[in-house]
């Protein structure tokens, strides 16, 4: 996907999100176009959600909105739209919302009850894996194998070693077949179905996935808690000099005495992606993470504000701390969701035999059963090893071989297809078999294809989603043209950009040096006097008391490790009072702020720029079309907002 283009398309759809109930209110005019007041309210409803830490009131979004519209107004009146480029993208992103909506047929209330039944409970649970094609059809080599597996299981030898010789899925060699806790949509269907209908303690018989043959032995159920929100406070090895093991138990003992947690996060946690908010990370359920032992760690804690004892991942080391527990939500609040999921997950293959069904009641599918006996004759002994040509003779037969409506599937298409497809179509049993599964599939594709083209007459959600991709493709393209490319492209203005406003740039000072913190402020003082007596820079010999943390650091004034009052000098620092903990730094090197040579900071020039760029760019539109704001309509809706 472009970049930048998920914003546009996410604007777009809070814009043409609410067309299903348009009144007669005209809210606003361009050039005579009217747009009216339905859509802007829902686009201003939903983007205030998204965005609440704006300021911008109901009449600043309408100017927001109208700049929008003007954009899409002149990308038109460019003709952008008719650019081959912009149409091979539409091409491509209407295929991708249509697969979506014909990809899986309907999804029963029964398969969502099932659905969100398993949400509510957590599976654990070890498998052997004997690796099948799924389009194999001989298997019962692999069947008896698996089977005997599965009876040596029940009879009492152990999983975890049955696991490790025989298991086909690489992960078995770590972890003894053990795939950790999963609850609905984690596991491919079969594998999850089997797994909830066995007890804890229970083996399966061998169950097929597209994977294979899967033997698997229920190890443990639980209520499932929903998303955690967690912090950590998370310290790697840096160099051999510091051991972060003895780094995180000296934490630990910090926050077994009290100390604020976040704040411990801020001072002294490597995440450099959560520390300076206190350690907070986003909310996940089972299996949401990259790290199935912080999961397990975390998914432990059960009152809010208990925290674990230090682990380790692959990561590093741990502390975790539960903030919050979100429920799962009701089954009404999440029924449409799970719908969609079901639709994209492994479940829908049970679905396909429903569309089929459903499109062939809707079109008018033919089938000449003159051409199965044709291409029957043509398939020979080469087709199983899968070099089979497919050589037309001169009097093939000019008449179809399937029709969906109007359109047909001439025997050289149909034959081109045969022979592109049996690769797959060779491990079917009979040449029979293999005609009939052909027409099934191309039947099916076809009837997917012609419906696809038939969908924004027959579906309006589809047809409003359409408009949707549409206009974020076009604004995109018009902005790159517009604005983002020339200012991309033009160096030379960078660079006067750069000369004129150096200012903008100047980075701050840093410190390099050893930081130490402790709660106790008599052993600060006793480090920095030992400090103050070496003639050298060489820390690491001072005999550290256990309360005191050493860190080798390079930070900036901005850092929240260190107060704003700390003073940038090279030497032993005074004693600092910080986040209810003392410091000191022996500082080795000040880096000094400066100006960052222009290849540097050149990003930031080109973003400045394209923000400029873009408010001429709105400058310019509002003075070549004709804006009209219906004062009383507005009015209306102001009035409602602050009902």
């Amino acid at each position: 996907m472009k970049p930048l283009f998920n914003f546009y398309i996410i604007f777009v759809c809070f814009v043409f999100g609410a067309n299903a109930q348009e009144s007669d209110d005209v809210l606003f005019e361009i050039d005579e176009e009217t747009f009216q007041v339905d859509p802007f309210v829902e686009s201003f409803q939903k983007n205030s959600e998204l965005m609440a830490s704006s300021k911008e009131d109901l009449e600043d979004y309408l100017q927001l909105y109208i700049n929008f519209r003007l954009k899409i107004k002149s990308a038109y009146d460019q003709e952008l739209d008719t650019l081959q480029s912009f149409q091979k993208e539409f091409s491509r992103y209407y295929k991708q919302i249509a697969d979506s909506y014909i990809s899986n047929g309907e999804v029963t209330e029964a398969m969502v009850k099932e659905t969100y039944d398993r949400t509510k409970t957590e599976v654990r649970a070890s498998h052997i894996l004997l690796n099948l094609s799924k389009y194999e059809e001989d298997t019962a080599k692999v069947y008896d194998k698996a089977l005997m597996l599965s009876k040596r299981a029940e009879n009492g030898e152990d999983f975890a070693m049955l696991a490790k010789q025989y298991s086909e899925d690489p992960s078995a060699q770590r972890n003894d077949g053990d795939l950790n806790w999963f609850n609905a949509f984690k596991m491919v269907y079969e594998f999850e179905d089997a797994a909830y209908k066995l007890d804890i303690g229970e083996i399966s018989k061998p169950v097929r996935s597209d994977f294979g043959y899967h033997i698997i032995k229920k190890t443990g159920e639980r209520a499932s808690k929903g998303q955690l929100k967690t912090a950590h406070i998370m310290v790697v090895k840096k160099d051999s000099l510091q051991d972060p093991k003895e780094q995180i138990d000296k934490i630990y003992a910090k926050v077994e005495s009290g100390d604020d947690f976040h704040d411990l996060a801020k001072q002294y946690s490597d995440d450099t992606n959560t520390a300076s908010n206190g350690g907070y990370i986003a909310p996940f359920g089972i299996g949401g993470l990259n790290s199935k032992a912080y999961e397990n760690e975390a998914f432990q804690l059960e009152n809010t504000g208990d925290y674990t004892e230090p682990f380790q991942t692959s990561f590093g080391w741990h502390i975790v701390k539960l903030i919050e527990i979100e429920p799962i939500q009701s089954y009404q609040d999440i029924k449409e969701d799970l719908k969609k999921r079901l639709k994209s997950s492994s479940r829908s293959k049970l679905l396909v035999s429903k569309i089929k069904e459903d499109l062939e009641a809707r079109y008018e599918v033919n089938i000449n059963e003159d051409a199965k006996s044709y291409f029957l004759k043509t398939l020979d002994s080469t087709f199983d090893k899968g070099k089979w040509r497919f050589s037309p003779s001169e009097n093939l037969p000019e008449t179809y071989v399937i029709k969906v409506e109007d359109k047909e599937v001439d025997f050289k298409t149909f034959g081109e297809y045969l022979e592109r497809q049996q690769r797959s179509l060779s491990k079917l049993p009979e040449h029979k078999v293999v005609i009939e599964d052909a027409l099934n599939d191309l039947v099916y594709n076809e009837l997917l294809a012609y419906h696809k083209t038939q969908l924004e007459e027959i579906d309006q959600d589809f047809a409003n989603r359409i408009e949707e991709y549409k206009n974020g493709i076009l604004i995109f393209d018009y902005m790159s043209a517009n604005v983002w490319e020339p200012t991309s492209k033009d160096t030379i203005l960078q660079r006067e950009y750069y000369t004129q406003n150096r200012d903008e740039f100047v980075t701050d000072s840093k410190i390099e040096g050893q930081l130490y913190t402790s709660a106790s402020k008599s052993s600060i003082k006793e480090v920095r006097s030992r400090l103050k007596e070496k003639i050298s820079l060489d820390t690491i010999s001072i005999q550290l008391p256990d309360d005191v943390i050493l860190e080798q650091v390079a930070i900036s004034k901005s850092s929240s490790k260190i107060p704003k009052a700390f003073k940038f000098k090279e030497g032993v620092s005074k004693i600092y009072d910080y986040l209810d903990q003392y410091l000191i730094m022996n500082a080795t090197e000040v880096k000094p702020s400066f100006v960052p040579e222009f290849n540097k900071v050149s990003g930031k020039i080109i973003s400045s720029l394209q923000e400029k760029r873009e408010e001429q760019l709105i400058s310019n539109l509002r003075d070549r079309y004709t804006i009209k704001i219906n004062k009383d309509v507005l009015e209306q809706v102001k009035q409602k907002f602050e009902k």
